[in-house]
């Protein structure tokens, strides 16, 4: 993303007509998500130990399969990158229905 964000940026102002400077953050603050979640999953989604009164038990995250996000016009890139990195670290499918009115950001992603 962060190597194409000017193309990816002019994508969300020709669509939109969210300003330039504004597009470009977005697309930084994208990217900056799906590096927190790469670097970070390992240690969210590690077992955590409990200590009940009797026996053992720990919570374990897992996937729970396909799921479905229908993302808004106002921020292309952002919303589908909040919900796509967690979901992708820990192991579900997602599948994405962009707004109409921004195609090309769509196909883009």
């Amino acid at each position: 993303m962060r190597d194409k964000k000017v193309a990816l940026a002019k994508l969300i102002t020709l669509e939109m007509g969210k300003l330039i400077a504004q597009a470009k953050g977005e697309i930084e603050l994208s990217a900056d998500i799906f590096d927190y979640y790469a670097t970070n999953g390992e240690d969210f989604l590690a077992d955590k130990q409990l200590t009940p009164q009797y026996g053992k038990a720990f919570i374990r995250h897992c996937p729970i399969g396909v799921l479905l996000g229908v993302e808004p016009w106002n921020f292309p890139f952002y919303q589908v990158a909040r919900f796509a990195a967690p979901n992708i670290m820990i192991g579900n499918v997602v599948l994405i229905k962009h707004a109409s009115m921004v195609p090309q950001c769509g196909i883009a992603i």
